[in-house]
C-alpha cells in the first residue's frame, strides 16, 4: 500500500474513533427524554411561536433579530479573589435583555437566576491590557473548568488579561431545577432557542462593552463548541472585536436528538410546518452571516471526526467566510489526537494579531 494511502487510511481510523466519544454525548438527550416536562402546548399556540419570527421579518433577515445595546451596564463585584500577581473578579449586572417574541416573553423571564448575567476576569490590575474574551461551551461555565479549559494561567503570563462570559442558563444563571439545566438547547421550542440565542449576544456585547470601559486595547474572542457558534456568530453582529477563535465550533445543531426532526411533539407537525421550524431553529446560524472583521483575523480549527459539531458544517462556513485561517485536526470533538498542533496554531495566531 503507497505510504499516502496508508496515512490517509489511519486518519480515517482516527477520526472514527474520535467521534466514538462523541457519540457518548450525543446519547444524553435520549436518556433524560423521559425525565423531562412534557411540553403541554397546542399545535395553534406553538405555530403563532414560530410564525412571529417570519411575521417580524426576521427569518429572511436574522441580522435585524439580534439586539446590540448600545450603553455600558451598571455592574458590581461579586466576588474578588488574589490570582497569581492579580485578581480574578467576578461582575455581576442586570441582563436587561427583552424578548423579541411577546408571546414567550413572561416565560422566558419567569427564569429569575437567567436575569442576572456575569462576567469573569482574571486581570493584572492596570488599563491598556489586550484582552481574551473566553466563550465556555454546552452546559459547561464553571469559571475553575474554564480557567484549565481556556489556558487562563499561561495566557496570563504572557501579559494579557482574560475574561469569561457565562452564557445565558449557564453555571449560576442555570434553572435551580436539574432537569432544566440543558434549556438554552431545545430542539422542541425552537422560539426559546432562538430568544437564548438573542439574549447570548446582547448580554456578550455589554461585556465587550464592560471590558472596553475598563481600559483594554483591544478584546479578542475565542470560543469552543457552542462557545465557538457564539464567537462566530458575534463576529457576523460587530466590529468591536479584535479577532475571533473559534476551537471545534458548533455551526449548526442537525445532529441527532439536537433537531427538531428527532422531536416527538403531542400534536401533528406536517412537512410544511416542520420547514417553518427549522427556519427559526438555524435563524441565528453562523452560516446566516459574514464576519464584519477582517477574514484574516479569523481563525477556525476543528476535527475532521467530530460528530457533536459535524465537520461539514464547519466547512460550509469556511468556504461561505472566504476561507480564514484554519486547522483542520484528525479525531473528534473531545478525542483528538494532534492536540499539540492545536496548541501551536492558536499561540501563533496570538502573536500574529500582535497579542503576545
Amino acid at each position: 500500500m503507497p505510504a499516502d494511502m496508508s496515512s490517509k487510511t489511519r486518519k480515517t481510523a482516527l477520526d472514527r474513533l474520535g467521534g466514538v466519544a462523541d457519540d457518548m454525548f450525543l446519547t444524553i438527550p435520549k436518556l433524560i427524554k423521559p425525565f423531562k416536562p412534557a411540553q403541554t402546548m397546542d399545535r395553534a399556540t406553538y405555530e403563532k411561536q414560530v410564525d412571529f419570527y417570519f411575521n417580524q421579518g426576521f427569518v429572511e433577515n436574522p441580522a435585524d433579530f439580534f439586539q446590540l445595546p448600545g450603553t455600558v451596564p451598571d455592574y458590581e463585584t461579586a466576588k474578588s479573589q488574589p490570582f497569581l500577581d492579580g485578581t480574578c473578579t467576578i461582575y455581576r449586572f442586570a441582563s436587561r435583555y427583552t424578548p423579541q417574541n411577546p408571546l414567550i416573553r413572561d416565560k422566558f423571564l419567569s427564569f429569575k437566576e437567567n436575569r442576572t448575567a456575569y462576567l469573569v476576569k482574571w486581570t493584572h490590575g492596570d488599563a491598556g491590557r489586550k484582552t481574551i474574551l473566553c466563550l465556555h461551551g454546552y452546559l459547561l461555565g464553571d469559571p475553575d473548568q474554564a480557567e484549565r479549559m481556556f489556558k487562563v494561567k499561561k495566557l496570563y503570563q504572557m501579559g494579557l488579561d482574560v475574561a469569561l462570559f457565562i452564557t445565558p442558563f449557564h453555571w449560576r444563571r442555570a434553572p435551580k431545577a436539574r432537569m432544566l439545566r440543558g434549556i438554552f438547547l431545545q430542539p422542541e421550542d425552537a422560539p426559546m432557542t432562538c430568544e437564548c440565542f438573542g439574549q447570548a449576544m446582547h448580554d456578550l456585547y455589554q461585556c465587550i462593552c464592560i471590558l472596553d470601559r475598563q481600559g483594554a486595547d483591544g478584546i479578542g474572542i475565542v470560543g469552543a463548541s457552542l462557545g465557538g457558534y457564539n464567537a462566530a456568530l458575534i463576529a457576523g453582529l460587530t466590529d468591536r472585536i479584535s479577532f475571533s477563535a473559534m476551537m471545534v465550533p458548533a455551526v449548526q445543531f442537525n445532529t441527532g436528538d439536537y433537531r427538531p426532526e428527532a422531536v416527538r411533539h403531542q400534536f401533528r407537525v406536517d412537512e410544511r410546518f416542520m420547514e417553518k421550524i427549522k427556519a427559526v431553529w438555524t435563524l441565528h446560524s453562523p452560516l446566516n452571516f459574514t464576519p464584519k472583521i477582517p477574514t484574516d483575523r479569523v481563525l477556525v480549527i476543528a476535527s475532521r471526526g467530530d460528530r457533536l459539531c459535524p465537520f461539514e458544517n464547519v466547512l460550509s462556513l469556511c468556504e461561505k467566510w472566504g476561507w480564514p485561517r484554519h486547522l483542520f485536526m484528525t479525531g473528534g470533538h473531545w478525542l483528538v489526537f494532534n492536540a499539540k498542533a492545536r496548541g501551536r496554531a492558536w499561540y501563533q495566531f496570538l502573536s500574529d494579531m500582535d497579542t503576545i
